[in-house]
């Protein structure tokens, strides 16, 4: 399961709608090696709900849980299109794809299938300003908005299940960025009665530097209140109630592709760095962790 698990939801749709947008496929592999964990210093009881797993004072390692160990790999397969009322993204992440879930990262009692880990899902917009457009035959403009799109994502996780999350998505009209999208969504976690408010914010901007070219993005993801008792509170990691959460992912990328006179803005090499609080919903769970990059638009 790629690094936050649930959290990351409905976070990665919301940042690829611009004016500029178009319809793409591109993977990205991260790698997070763990040279600065020290195992003397890391919680030696990960499977416990309220144990970290995390190494003191590492800069490069996950927290040790049922994804696996420290240092892990993952693949991301991704896809985004856009049509004329709206757009749709698909993703697949894969933890450590060319392990043996077996044999790969070992964490005692943890199964072969948590710790060869993935989720994917689903998202589709519809923007209620381009169907009026299309019908009153000329643009509308919407202060300070590019757009302003109804938004519908399915998340399906190996460890949880499935996730639903229904809101909007707001384009923000401005100069500085590529793109900022914001999105409110109600997230509806059949595990946990009631649902939940999260507020996301992502962003991307591109700059050259001595004719280099490089592109800075990220995302924040806040689940604000937390939902309701869990249906069935069995297992360590069945929390009895849903938690507050947070997770920001932001993202430096160089496009080597570009230096080595290959085709520009295909190949990204960079780092991304990520934070997450009460990560999987649970207390006092943090993480931060620095990842390599590699980016690879088809």
């Amino acid at each position: 399961m790629r690094r936050t698990g649930w959290f990351t939801a409905a976070v990665i749709a919301a940042g690829l709608y611009s004016s500029a947008a178009s319809a793409g496929v591109w993977f990205e592999v991260l790698n997070a090696p763990c040279f600065s964990g020290n195992s003397f210093n890391q919680n030696p009881n990960p499977t416990n709900v309220t144990a970290s797993g995390a190494y003191a004072g590492s800069f490069d390692c996950f927290n040790r849980d049922f994804n696996g160990d420290g240092s892990r790999t993952t693949l991301s397969i991704k896809a985004f299109q856009v049509w004329e009322y709206g757009t749709m993204f698909l993703y697949y992440d894969v933890t450590d794809p060319w392990n043996s879930a077996v044999t790969g990262n070992s964490v005692p009692g943890i199964t072969s299938n948590e710790l060869g880990g993935f989720f994917g899902g689903i998202t589709v917009t519809i923007s209620p300003k381009r169907v009026a457009e299309k019908i009153m035959g000329h643009e509308l403009k919407i202060p300070f908005l590019r757009d302003i799109e109804v938004k519908y994502e399915l998340e399906n996780v190996s460890k949880f299940g499935s996730l639903n999350y229904y809101g909007l998505q707001w384009s923000i009209d401005q100069s500085i960025l590529d793109f900022l999208t914001v999105t409110t969504v109600i997230r509806d976690d059949l595990s946990f009665q009631g649902v939940d408010l999260q507020l996301g914010f992502a962003w991307q901007k591109s700059f050259s530097i001595a004719n280099q070219d490089f592109q800075f993005g990220g995302f924040l993801q806040w689940g604000v209140f937390g939902e309701g008792a869990h249906v069935t509170p069995i297992g360590p990691f069945d929390l009895p109630h849903g938690n507050p959460f947070m997770v920001s992912q932001p993202q430096l990328l160089y496009d080597v592709g570009k230096l080595a006179h290959f085709t520009p803005a295909k190949i990204y090499v960079g780092v991304e760095w990520q934070f997450a609080f009460n990560r999987y919903l649970i207390p006092a769970k943090s993480e931060h962790t620095l990842q390599y990059m590699l980016k690879w638009n088809i």
